[in-house]
């Protein structure tokens, strides 16, 4: 028979089902790993029910807060990432020959740089004449400008909002500046084709 836990008032069951979902996020995936027996659209169901269960919903919560505290995940870290993915020279990703360095050797801030890699094995001749040739890398990187853009958001220096004011900061005094173009524009030809002084 399963035993509640008397911090968290959740059966055991419940609590690993917790601890699956925290993994991938999948509730139906996290009840089957969690050792419920239900199948399908019933597992789906009581997967739902569990997740909406408020102790379940207690305890996620703090384990999220303890994963972001283990992991640092604050608003500086993610500023010193999104910098990196802006500003990191990809150089820094490859070898004297050009290669891309293997992944274990990189950096978790180099690593940032990139989207993705696929490799593709290249094979000659057909059959048992069929030989393996090597591998071709495809690399996708971040995208630089959406990062620049991100961060520059963040900082505010892509506001619309433009204010203009007057001398020494003051008001601008649009009645005074339309009557000294008023003035400049009297007598003057205002018609198409280059202005012309009017004969007196």
């Amino acid at each position: 028979m399963s035993k509640i836990d008397p911090e968290t008032g959740l059966l055991d069951q419940q609590r690993r089902f917790a601890d699956e979902y925290l993994i991938d996020f999948n509730a139906s995936a996290a009840y089957v790993r969690a050792g419920y027996k239900a199948k399908g659209a019933a597992a789906h169901a009581a997967a739902a029910r569990l997740l909406a269960n408020p102790k379940v919903q207690a305890y996620l919560q703090r384990r999220r807060e303890e994963l972001v505290a283990a992991k640092r995940v604050d608003q500086e870290a993610v500023l010193e990432r999104l910098a990196y993915m802006a500003l990191g020279d990809i150089r820094a990703l490859f070898d004297t020959n050009g290669n891309l360095k293997p992944m274990s050797d990189l950096t978790a801030e180099e690593a940032s740089l990139l989207q993705g890699v696929e490799v593709f094995e290249e094979f000659e001749g057909r059959g048992e004449d069929r030989q393996f040739v090597g591998l071709t890398k495809k690399i996708k990187f971040v995208s630089r400008l959406d990062a620049v853009k991100t961060l520059g958001q963040h900082f505010g220096m892509f506001s619309k909002k433009v204010e203009h004011s007057g001398p020494g900061g003051g008001p601008i005094k649009l009645q005074q500046q339309l009557e000294e173009l008023l003035e400049l524009t009297d007598g003057s030809d205002t018609g198409t084709g280059p202005a012309s002084s009017r004969g007196g």
